[in-house]
């Protein structure tokens, strides 16, 4: 029989109440739980995505400082010991899931910049990547919040602080070359292209119930990246109204 197949007999039969060989009570938890352990052992790649998921999940809902490593191999249905087997700690295994979850953005965004000129199209569709990544991950703005909370000063796993420093350069040599402007600190520019999108998904609920969507299309995201857009490049003054 499987090791499944003996953890769903002996829960069936929780009423029998001895075992056979010893006449001692059944701890039906822990055989049940042993059980599963075994059988995640035989596919070490599933327990830990198991883990990353159940790790997540507990994060997103009370932070890292409120989070126990009980409660997390609770929610995966493992032992704490596997944890530290795959991870070594809670520090490494918050690190693991806010890596994981910019990893594939970092591959594209990083792709794009090495594959283009720094010109303004490269900033545009580098802003209109990073806003639909976040529309497409909500979990990563939950981590944002909760980072945010708590002071977690180790805002950028590695790929992404080689991630900004590639951004950066871009940003200067498109000073240089003219296509933007060369008053402004590429880093402020950066950190406004940054903020402009993360707010928007903070705060979505926010301006829907202050400000109202009456007369907005239901594709609410895609109408504030657009005109996002045109107030990061041609601001909010009128051609024939400069500011004085």
């Amino acid at each position: 029989m499987e090791f499944g197949g003996i953890a769903q007999f002996l829960i069936d039969n929780e009423n029998c109440g001895v075992t056979l060989l010893t006449g001692r009570p059944i701890n039906y938890d822990d055989l049940y739980r042993g059980a599963i352990d075994m059988a995640q052992k035989r596919d070490p790649e599933a327990t830990r995505q198991a883990l990353l998921e159940a790790a997540e999940r507990v994060f997103m809902e009370k932070g890292f400082g409120n989070t126990a490593l009980s409660e997390i191999a609770n929610r995966a249905g493992i032992t704490k010991s596997l944890i530290h087997h795959y991870f070594g700690s809670k520090e490494n295994l918050w690190q693991e899931i806010k890596q994981r979850r910019m990893d594939r953005y970092a591959e594209e965004q990083m792709a794009m910049l090495q594959a283009t000129e720094p010109t303004a199209e490269l900033l545009r569709d580098s802003l209109i990547l990073y806003f639909k990544f976040l529309m497409a991950n909500p979990e990563i703005i939950r981590i944002m919040a909760w980072m945010f909370l708590e002071r977690d000063s180790d805002i950028c796993p590695s790929n992404q602080e080689a991630l900004i420093k590639a951004g950066l350069e871009k940003l200067r040599a498109g000073q240089a070359a003219g296509h933007l402007r060369q008053d402004i600190d590429p880093r402020f520019l950066l950190f406004t292209f940054l903020g402009l999108a993360q707010h928007w998904f903070q705060e979505k609920e926010h301006f829907i119930r202050d400000f109202g969507r009456e007369g907005l299309p239901d594709a609410l995201d895609e109408a504030y990246l657009s005109d996002m857009l045109k107030i990061f490049y041609n601001g909010v003054l009128a051609e024939d109204h400069p500011l004085r």
